[in-house]
């Protein structure tokens, strides 16, 4: 894996290689000029009781707004994220925020 340090840091992995993040942290993406198709599959989780504590990495270099709480569900029983903690994230940037996918 290559670091380049400049601005940014951006991680260069070798084909099938992988990245472990926080989403906090790292989250952004650059255009790819490499001549060659990039795939990137996303597995998102999240501890409920750490986010109703709001525990997790500090918030470096995220610009987004909203909160995309409200579409994680349990994987035991498939129940949705209590609204009480997507309270905690939600800042009203959406008017009518709702679950994505079901």
């Amino acid at each position: 894996m290559e670091a380049v340090v400049g601005e940014t840091l951006r991680l260069v992995v070798p084909a099938g290689g992988l990245i472990l993040f926080s989403g906090d942290m790292l989250h952004s993406s650059v255009p790819n000029t490499s001549g060659v198709t990039r795939f990137s599959i996303d597995f998102r989780t999240v501890n409920a009781g750490d986010a109703a504590a709001r525990r997790g990495a500090p918030c470096v270099d995220r610009y987004c707004t909203g909160t995309s709480m409200r579409d994680f569900v349990r994987a035991s029983d498939r129940a949705a994220m209590p609204d009480d903690i997507v309270a905690l994230y939600d800042d009203a940037s959406a008017e009518n925020g709702h679950l994505v996918y079901t």
